[in-house]
């Protein structure tokens, strides 16, 4: 019972450090628009420093499960390489040639089953942080996946990814929204709200 428990923690400690991580590099890379929506997160305020410090939470995470790690990683750059699929990309590859790459790396690295759930998990996350800003992201011009395709199939999206990630591994899965929560907490308490577009504050999810 003690290395199942001990096992447990590693898992989330895995994921909130993976987690973290990519959030950290997300809002690095977000910076230009979330300073227009009044919002200063932790990795704004910290500028270029955000990144070495985001690659220490990634090391950490691969150290506590090297896999899992691995897989929510390429999970996280596959999904957000979608986004914009035709895109071409500084290495001169358009975006969904990245995406391939990117899982078969993941399949290579941890193989099938750890890959896929990777990949449904991140994109469960990153479609339902799309689903609670797309209307923050309508006033600035973005164009999410919520917003493409519609609500009512962005959020069916979501659910089969979610159903997905559950039978691919339930454990995980549960442990990774507790994981989430944590994050949520940490992003909220470390991002400064200068205003709001529409008067309430829009909610942020990580992981997106």
């Amino acid at each position: 019972m003690f290395g199942d428990l001990l096992e447990g923690f590693r898992i989330f400690l895995c994921l909130v450090l993976a987690g973290a991580a990519i959030k950290w590099v997300d809002d690095y890379l977000d910076a230009e628009y979330d300073i227009c929506r009044g919002k200063h997160t932790l990795a704004v305020r910290m500028s270029r420093s955000a990144l070495p410090y985001g690659m220490v939470l990634a090391f950490l995470a691969a150290a506590a499960q090297l896999p899992m790690a691995l897989s929510v990683f390429f999970g996280s750059y596959a999904v957000g390489m979608l986004s914009d699929w035709k895109q071409v990309l500084p290495t001169k590859l358009p975006a969904w040639l990245e995406t391939v790459m990117a899982v078969a790396l993941s399949l290579v690295l941890t193989g099938w089953r750890t890959a896929l759930w990777g990949l449904l998990l991140m994109a469960m996350f990153d479609w339902l942080d799309d689903l609670v800003d797309r209307l923050a992201d309508q006033r600035t011009g973005q164009h999410n996946i919520a917003l493409r395709l519609g609500v009512v199939e962005a959020t069916l999206l979501t659910m089969l990814a979610l159903c997905g990630a559950i039978l691919l591994n339930a454990w995980w899965t549960a442990i990774a929204f507790l994981a989430f929560t944590v994050i949520t907490m940490w992003s909220e308490a470390t991002t400064r709200s200068l205003w709001s577009a529409s008067g309430e504050d829009d909610k942020e999810v990580p992981w997106g």
